[in-house]
């Protein structure tokens, strides 16, 4: 469970988001937030001097960053590490470039990731969620996902895998993450955000190797949804021998 304390609400000006889009994958990103602002010195008193989206896709994993949220705001992650040297919590923190602490979050169990956290607007609302890993297997990354509540803090919304963040799609108004399961298999999770956060809609098996798609589970979030038109769009795809 993760607590926030939220010490401050923002003010409407300090509410709005800007975000460029990111050709073909209806997401957007924070990599050019920054690029012409000097790099407050907030942040190096955090610790250090590494925004997030500054290393390249699959690098900077468990290395202490920060994400420039508008204008207005940052978050900084802070990894915190054992005797050992080894990172398995995290403490994220909001702040405003005029100095305010917005929230700070419990420790966040981690285990070693590939990439940096990022900025993404995962639904097409012009509102970025913030996304960071907490585990790597040999190819598949577990992201959490926090999303803006009404007072303009970053809170937990759930969890997705996939390869990397930058895999993740708007399809249909669908969050789509492809995900490995073996040599020669593959899962599509589609999910939206609800009430109460991220909700799965349904999971597909993709097999390459039969060149067969097959819903392995439909929720009653996916009222509408017709199961042979997917796995009709699903087939028609362009397999790779």
């Amino acid at each position: 469970m993760v607590k926030l304390v939220n010490l401050s609400v923002l003010s409407a000006a300090a509410l709005a988001l800007s975000a460029c889009d990111l050709p073909g994958s209806g997401l957007a990103d924070a990599a050019t937030l920054h690029a012409d602002a000097a790099q407050p010195e907030l942040v190096e008193e955090r610790g250090g001097d590494a925004w997030c989206d500054d290393f390249e896709p699959g690098e900077g994993g468990m290395t202490d960053c920060a994400l420039r949220v508008d204008g207005q705001r940052f978050v900084y992650f802070d990894y915190l590490t054992d005797a050992d040297g080894y990172a398995s919590e995290m403490v994220l923190t909001q702040h405003s470039f005029a100095g305010a602490t917005l929230a700070t979050s419990e420790p966040v169990a981690v285990e070693p990731v590939h990439g940096a956290p990022a900025l993404r607007d995962l639904d097409g609302d012009g509102h970025a969620e913030i996304l960071f890993g907490l585990m790597s297997g040999n190819v598949n990354t577990v992201y959490a996902v926090w999303r803006e509540d009404a007072d303009g803090v970053f809170v937990p919304a759930g969890e997705v895998s996939t390869y990397g963040i930058d895999s993740l799609e708007l399809r249909d108004g669908l969050i789509i993450a492809p995900s490995r399961g073996s040599a020669a298999s593959y899962y599509e999770e589609a999910s939206r955000f609800g009430p109460d956060g991220l909700e799965r809609v349904y999971l597909l098996e993709i097999d390459h190797a039969q060149r067969h798609c097959q819903l392995t589970e439909v929720s009653g979030a996916a009222e509408g949804l017709d199961a042979d038109t997917l796995i009709a769009a699903c087939e028609s795809r362009d397999w790779e021998d």
